[in-house]
């Protein structure tokens, strides 16, 4: 009885914690939204199964229940993670998690390769960034919203506009940035989301930057990701 209540008690905890990240929204910080429908599906049968299993043991006749070393070692690997998943709130992928070192590793889809430069987000103007001859796309009108990221060190009128493309979840986030010219760089805190609207300029290394004519704070938006 105890032990069938227990796995019923587990599927149960796992069940709710899963619908409560879901009713808060904190969920869409982990997964991309397509395995939201997925996920309550996981928590409805989880707490099916709990349903179950409680129902199941406590209708077998109670027996004197022992306590061995292996059930509260299986009671603390089960209630651990639960515990863990409800003191954690999940956030939205910020400037820390960026490591500008791994360009060379970024992959692209069929998605960045947008035609139409008035409606490029991040991500695909990073493509644009990083494949085209930047004498050919000089001048073309930018109109992003990111998140803020300055080094130590960078010039007070640089940063960049940064976004994470999640293909499946957090896991396999790659970070994508624009470096961005504006007067008061300096002043925006890094995380600020924003919005950039200007032109592609050429730097004076001969690489393509953003000319930035406004750089608006924003609200973060609901959906923090760009998904390819």
């Amino acid at each position: 009885m105890v032990r069938r209540a227990g796995y019923g008690a587990a599927a149960g905890g796992l069940g709710l914690l899963i619908a409560w990240r879901l009713l808060d929204g904190t969920a869409r910080n982990l997964v991309q939204g397509w395995y939201v429908p997925v996920l309550w599906v996981t928590a409805a049968a989880l707490l099916a199964l709990a349903a179950l299993g409680l129902a199941a043991g406590f209708r077998r006749p109670a027996g004197r229940a022992r306590i061995t070393g292996a059930g509260v070692l299986t009671a603390a690997f089960i209630g651990l993670p639960l515990i863990l998943g409800a003191l954690y709130t999940p956030r939205p992928l910020a400037s820390a998690s960026l490591d500008l070192s791994a360009t060379a590793a970024r992959q692209f889809g069929a998605s960045a390769s947008a035609a139409d430069p008035a409606r490029r987000n991040i991500y695909q103007w990073a493509y644009e960034f990083e494949t085209a001859d930047p004498a050919a796309i000089a001048g073309q009108p930018v109109d992003v919203i990111g998140f803020v990221f300055r080094r130590p060190g960078d010039p007070p009128d640089r940063l960049r506009v940064a976004r994470f493309v999640v293909a499946c979840c957090i896991a396999d986030a790659q970070g994508f940035t624009l470096p961005v010219a504006w007067k008061d760089a300096g002043a925006l805190a890094n995380d600020q989301w924003v919005r950039v609207e200007g032109r592609v300029g050429i730097s004076p290394d001969g690489e393509p930057i953003v000319l930035a004519a406004s750089v608006t704070p924003i609200e973060a938006p609901q959906n923090p990701y760009i998904y390819p």
